[in-house]
């Protein structure tokens, strides 16, 4: 059976919107999830950010399918006083409510694709909170800036490293912000994005 590795996941950052970034952002997408070079499962997201006032509505759904294990769906909201996380799996369902804030992530170790906000998230000092029943942690977010995709086909996009302890993880960004990429190097862990055809 497969390992599920202790990760710590970037979501829901809820950051003041400047006048430049003040519009609607949507994306959604499908990832192939590797440990080693063997495909272990597939999760599919879809997230929409509305600006609100000085911060933003966030609405994000994702589903992850690591057979043989049932298929697990988390829907996500937040707002700026909370932030509320469902999760849905064949062993039932749990809810938490977490407060709203401007460097708050989750953390979650069967859901890689929400690492699809952490691009919205300013680099420095966050507060990892941990599905129910867990507590929180103190992490540091860094920015690499652009560097060449380590699959060796040469694109280039933008690195950043969460680090909480000893556990890293290694996030990569196209030019537009869109998740391409999630390593996480001490359980030889990849999620890529597929191409859209």
């Amino acid at each position: 059976m497969t390992r599920f590795p202790r990760l710590l996941l970037v979501m829901l950052p809820l950051v003041p919107l400047s006048v430049a970034t003040a519009q609607v952002t949507r994306d959604s997408a499908r990832l192939v999830v590797r440990q080693g070079a063997r495909v272990i499962g597939s999760e599919e997201f879809s997230f929409e950010v509305i600006p609100d006032g000085a911060s933003q509505a966030v609405t994000f759904l994702a589903s992850a399918d690591y057979p043989p294990q049932p298929m697990r769906r988390v829907v996500a909201t937040a707002g700026a006083r909370r932030v509320t996380v469902r999760m849905v799996s064949g062993e039932g369902e749990s809810a938490r409510e977490y407060p709203g804030s401007g460097r708050a992530l989750l953390a979650d170790e069967r859901m890689l694709s929400l690492f699809a906000l952490a691009g919205r998230l300013e680099p420095g000092p966050v507060t990892v909170y941990a599905p129910p029943p867990g507590g929180r942690r103190q992490a540091t977010l860094e920015d690499r800036g652009a560097e060449l995709l380590p699959d060796g086909n040469g694109a280039s996009a933008r690195h950043l490293i969460l680090r909480s302890g000893e556990d890293i993880t290694d996030i990569w960004l196209d030019a537009d912000g869109r998740l391409l990429r999630v390593a996480i190097p001490s359980r030889s862990l990849v999620a890529d994005r597929l191409a859209r055809r």
